[in-house]
């Protein structure tokens, strides 16, 4: 029963996407009669010379192309990056199930018909990532230049010429962890984006009280000193106008959000175009700018991460890992074992075979509770280096027991701080989406490439919180089972939770107000654009 379980994984994972992208390009038009396909135009790949290294390149600078064909060509590279992604987290799940129910031998001997079959794919995915590293590589330009656009957009808005008279959103968010405080400060610059109002921080409630001395001013030019001492309420832009009032407050110290269209999973419209063909998760990519302009580090902590890197002789490639431990894994999600989190860093690892480099296997560790982490990562995988931000062992096994309290010296503060650079520009991240924090880090990486496959959460997939809904539609019918809920291609899905990553589960109400489990990969997430006013003209 096992054994065609994994195997209905493998090829539903993989069939429909390469089934669909075969059709796309050979029939474009529908399944009529067969086309004279060119594939040098959907597939322009040609070798560019650099030094003794050659490197593929699929390149669109082509002239004869048409526009008919380049829309070919794009939808094929999003096709592929699905079909590598769900590949990809095939691998994962069968790592997982092997690693938990058994010793590997054992399961082998049990399973040889499935090895045999899987295998083969295992290499199969190793080819296809070759082509997705390709199709990023080509993207990368472009994806800079529109990151440069908008965080040029992002600061003209924060940075009137006469802050007097400029309209303004000042945010109050209530007292919690480091990563709670930078999705609600999240919150009101997507307000104040929507709304076109400079926003300022009231930093009264927040725990760190170095914080400003640690990131870049979110204004230059404006401050809570130009605040009147009356200031309005912001409800939401839905809820009734306030186009008359120059200052209004954003309290997210209450329970209820507030009724506006300008929140997490909302995608600028301007970005449309451009946006939706240049990354795999548009949400990310945005959400990415949000925090790459919040948390823009100062010059004392670039240099300071400089220092920490050379020290640990932390150089590329290298993966981290954010283990949370102490309250956070009683109240918000269960404790994740060492080998939980390695699992993917041994599969990434292993995955760089065809790099000629020889480089020592790196781990960059950031915990609260790097005391009881680090001793046993050692003693289980001694062929890893793992490093980690403090000074010595003696101190570590003494009294290094990192918690929110710690953070809140500027000292602790700028460590922390540190460690989330650090974590952020790795070749790999593992951590959890149940804290902020790893949430956070993820976005951080995402803001300045497409951090797709550098990325992996063991626990829960990425959400936003007091975002949109999660929002699928069906790509193709369901018949569920016991617990499971049914659908038909085109039928929208509201995410309700997700069962435990890596896993391919969604738990979500369909249009009929039915709930029950499903597998992902039959639906795709649906994207919503809406006219953000200060980003509202177009390139």
């Amino acid at each position: 029963m096992v054994n065609k379980t994994l195997k209905f994984l493998l090829v539903t994972s993989l069939s429909f996407n390469v089934t669909f992208l075969y059709s796309f390009l050979m029939f474009p038009n529908g399944l009529q009669e067969k086309p004279e396909t060119n594939w040098s135009n959907i597939f322009p790949i040609h070798k560019v010379q650099n030094g003794n290294d050659q490197q593929a390149s699929l390149s669109v600078e082509n002239s004869e192309t048409s526009d008919k064909d380049q829309f070919t060509l794009v939808k094929a590279r999003s096709l592929i990056k699905r079909a590598y992604l769900e590949a990809f987290e095939v691998n994962e799940f069968v790592r997982k199930y092997f690693r938990k129910d058994m010793d590997l031998t054992k399961k082998a001997a049990l399973e040889k018909d499935y090895l045999t079959n899987y295998l083969p794919f295992n290499d199969l995915t190793r080819k296809m990532k070759f082509v997705v590293d390709v199709i990023h590589n080509e993207s990368q330009k472009e994806l800079s230049d529109l990151r440069n656009e908008v965080q040029s957009r992002i600061h003209k808005l924060q940075n009137p010429s006469d802050c007097k008279t400029a309209k303004k959103l000042v945010c109050k968010f209530p007292y919690c962890g480091f990563g709670c405080q930078h999705h609600h400060i999240g919150n009101c610059l997507l307000a104040a984006l929507g709304t076109n109002r400079v926003m300022l921080v009231d930093y009264s409630s927040v725990p760190y009280p170095g914080i400003q001395k640690v990131f870049l001013p979110l204004s230059d030019t404006c401050s809570m000193e130009d605040l009147p001492k009356q200031v309005d309420e912001w409800k939401g832009d839905l809820q009734e106008s306030y186009e008359h009032i120059q200052v209004v407050r954003l309290d997210l110290t209450h329970e209820t959000s507030p009724n506006t269209r300008f929140k997490g999973l909302t995608i600028p419209k301007f970005l449309q175009e451009k946006v939706e063909f240049l990354h795999d998760d548009p949400n990310m990519w945005w959400i990415g700018q949000i925090m790459g302009y919040l948390l823009r580090p100062r010059s004392w902590i670039s240099v300071r991460v400089q220092e920490i890197k050379k020290k640990l002789n932390l150089t590329h490639p290298y993966v981290s890992i954010h283990v949370r431990r102490t309250d956070k894994s009683v109240k918000e999600a269960r404790k994740f074992e060492i080998e939980e989190y390695m699992d993917p860093v041994v599969a990434w690892y292993d995955s760089q075979v065809g790099d000629a480099r020889n480089y020592t296997k790196r781990v960059y560790v950031a915990s609260d509770d790097l005391a009881s982490v680090i001793p046993d990562a050692r003693n289980k995988y001694p062929n890893y280096d793992f490093v980690y931000n403090t000074v010595d062992d003696k101190k570590l096994l003494k009294d290094m027991k990192q918690t929110v309290q710690s953070r809140q010296t500027e000292e602790e503060l700028a460590a922390f701080v540190c460690d989330l650079v650090i974590l952020s520009e790795s070749d790999y991240f593992v951590g959890t989406y149940s804290s902020n924090v790893g949430r956070l880090i993820t976005q951080l990486m995402h803001s300045s490439s497409d951090a797709t496959f550098r990325s992996r959460s063991i626990d829960h997939r990425m959400s936003y919180h007091r975002g949109l809904p999660l929002t699928y539609r069906a790509v193709e019918d369901f018949s569920g089972g016991k617990g499971e809920l049914s659908f038909f291609a085109g039928e929208t899905i509201v995410l309700t939770s997700f069962i435990e990553s890596p896993s391919y589960k969604g738990f979500g109400r369909n249009e009929a107000g039915q709930e029950g489990s499903f597998p992902m990969h039959k639906v795709e997430q649906m994207l919503t654009f809406v006219q953000y006013l200060a980003l509202n003209d177009t390139f």
